[in-house]
């Protein structure tokens, strides 16, 4: 078994990048550590050829390997900082440029009515998401991955973690860090019980 674990922060060390990581090592579960700082991952550009291609998007760049490690991957951690009360613009790249393995024939139809919809590869596997931010707008940002990740990719979400940080590392904030662990034991937990 194996966690893909990303990280959307493209300051290293940032507080998102450190909750992503601490989920994934209390998971107990081998895991592939996707930081999108050291990645090139264009823009969509709506094109829909991903749909009319058995789900090859055209854009050759970085998210090729994030294809494959989300086709791979049994659970899902993933993260983003909050920027103007939302995902940060590297995360809503990467999550919208996710669509294309709708169409690579493996999983349960999004809607049999709809079946320019594609598929869900990734449906009822366990998954977590993180959010950290100085002041405020982290709502909606937890709205936005839980959206993503729950809703549109139908993972089922064993924890949701927002911070309130303000200037602090959460390195300093024993207790931030005891609830990444929560969730990481939790989604290890999960994936025993598939």
């Amino acid at each position: 078994m194996k966690v893909l674990a990303i990280c959307g922060s493209h300051r290293e060390e940032s507080n998102t990048n450190k909750i992503v990581k601490r989920v994934a090592e209390s998971s107990g579960i081998d895991f592939e550590l996707v930081e999108v700082s050291k990645l090139e991952i264009k823009p969509c550009t709506g094109c829909a050829a991903c749909m009319m291609n058995e789900g090859q998007c055209v854009i050759d760049d970085d998210m090729q390997g994030v294809y494959d490690a989300l086709m791979e991957t049994d659970a899902l951690i993933i993260g983003s900082p909050t920027y103007y009360m939302d995902v940060s613009g590297a995360v809503k790249s990467l999550i919208d440029r996710s669509m294309a393995i709708y169409y690579r024939g493996v999983g349960p139809e999004y809607n049999p009515d709809m079946p320019w919809m594609g598929q869900r590869p990734l449906a009822d596997k366990p998954a977590v998401v993180v959010t950290t931010v100085a002041g405020g707008g982290h709502e909606r940002t937890l709205e936005t991955l839980t959206m993503c990740i729950g809703d549109i990719h139908r993972m089922k979400l064993v924890a949701k973690i927002a911070e309130v940080v303000k200037m602090d590392d959460v390195d300093d904030m024993p207790e931030v860090m005891q609830r990444a662990e929560d969730a990481g034991r939790k989604l290890g937990q999960a994936l025993a019980q598939q």
